[in-house]
């Protein structure tokens, strides 16, 4: 929790933000698999998908074996966040082969942008089948973090990846029999599938029987999206939204990639106009422009004889600026206004307390906006809302 405090003569206010993940100011990065027809190259395919979905900031791309060196044209992308999967037999990575070519590709990683580095992507199946242990598996990652580790590279992320399936109680599974530890993982990211079509099914709805955001959150990781894919092709362009919106919203995802692959026609968006300008209002940040809302409410705590309370959802509508807090009397004057803080990104919520006040006496309090983009000019305020602090 980050609390920056203000004093003033008989009273303070402090504006707080609650707890969220770490990377919460970092706005969520949308983007897509690329879909390679026969006889064309990466190179090519990129820029088909960059024509249809508009500059892509993260890439989601696979490797069934080891992963190609950094000029391959799938990781030579300057300037674009990687999702990047590799694929070795557990057993293998523990018998040390594998160590000396992972840790060369982890040393020569770029510094310049985010590399979301994950083993064996969906492991659930290949261990069902006997392919190897869990506790391989475990031990593998383990292993292969360790020489990321050794890198030194603050821009690698160990990202483990697995099928939000394996969360529906009728899996039968346990996501922990294939964590490695906390120690080992920086992100927990899940390929999302499955939808229920007849019910044009919310994310919302989906997540809460596949709850891999609170799985994420109850190991302090961040939660993202490494494949998402939906086969009702009638709702898609509006479920597309809808999934974007609770990704940047709810989840405060750190990166969401479409799968939009060769071999899998009912979740590409080829030729699916409306589908694809609805993916590319996602990745270009059009879906969620507009004028900053915020909304206060009093609380969470209740008023006590001389503290209130007040908290604002604030989505910076891809805007930024600065948010304080205000508050007064509702008869007189006794105005106060607090530090500011610099939001951007995602939603976020704020909570201003204000201290040192006379018991059994009316406040009235709310949220500002200050505009970065205008030179710091006050551009809005949100609703009031008005308490009462409770007799001495």
């Amino acid at each position: 929790m980050r609390r920056l405090m203000a004093m003033f003569a008989a009273a303070a206010v402090a504006l707080v933000t609650l707890p969220t993940p770490a990377h919460a100011s970092t706005p969520t990065v949308f983007g897509a698999s690329v879909y390679q027809p026969s006889g064309q190259t990466f190179t090519q395919a990129l820029a088909n998908a960059v024509s249809r979905y508009g500059t892509l900031p993260v890439l989601r791309v696979f490797y069934p074996g080891a992963p190609g060196a950094w000029t391959d044209a799938k990781l030579n992308t300057p300037g674009r966040s990687t999702v990047v999967s590799f694929k070795y037999d557990a057993d293998t990575v523990l018998t040390g082969a594998a160590d000396d070519y992972l840790r060369s590709w982890f040393a020569a990683a770029p510094r310049d942008r985010d590399i979301f580095w994950s083993y064996y992507h969906e492991p659930e199946d290949d261990i069902r089948d006997g392919a190897f242990t869990a506790a391989a598996y475990r031990a593998a990652w383990q292993r292969i973090a360790g020489l990321a580790d050794q890198a030194g590279n603050s821009r690698l992320y160990a990202t483990t990846i697995w099928m939000d399936w394996t969360l529906d109680p009728k899996s039968g599974r346990n996501w922990r029999d294939y964590y490695p530890g906390a120690a080992f993982v920086d992100v927990m990211a899940w390929d999302v599938y499955n939808f229920d079509v007849a019910n044009s099914e919310t994310m919302a709805t989906h997540n809460a029987n596949r709850p891999g955001l609170e799985v994420a959150r109850s190991e302090g990781k961040p939660y993202a999206v490494a494949e998402i894919g939906v086969d009702d092709h009638a709702n898609r362009p509006a479920m597309l939204r809808e999934i974007a919106r609770w990704m940047r919203g709810t989840a405060d995802a750190r990166f969401v990639t479409y799968f939009d692959a060769t071999g899998w026609p009912q979740y590409d968006l080829n030729g699916d106009t409306a589908s694809i300008q609805s993916w590319k209002e996602a990745v270009t940040g059009t879906l969620f422009a507009g004028t900053p809302t915020m909304t206060t409410t009093a609380g969470p705590a209740a008023p006590t004889a001389s503290t209130i309370q007040w908290s604002t959802r604030v989505d910076p509508a891809q805007k930024v600026g600065w948010v304080s807090c205000a508050s007064w009397r509702t008869s007189g004057s006794d105005f106060l206004e607090g530090p500011r803080q610099y939001v951007a990104g995602n939603p976020e919520t704020v909570t201003c307390d204000r201290t040192g006040l006379p018991a059994n006496t009316s406040y009235r309090a709310r949220i500002k906006w200050w505009d970065a983009q205008t030179g710091g000019s006050l551009l809005y305020t949100s609703n009031t809302v008005d308490q009462v602090t409770a007799a001495s």
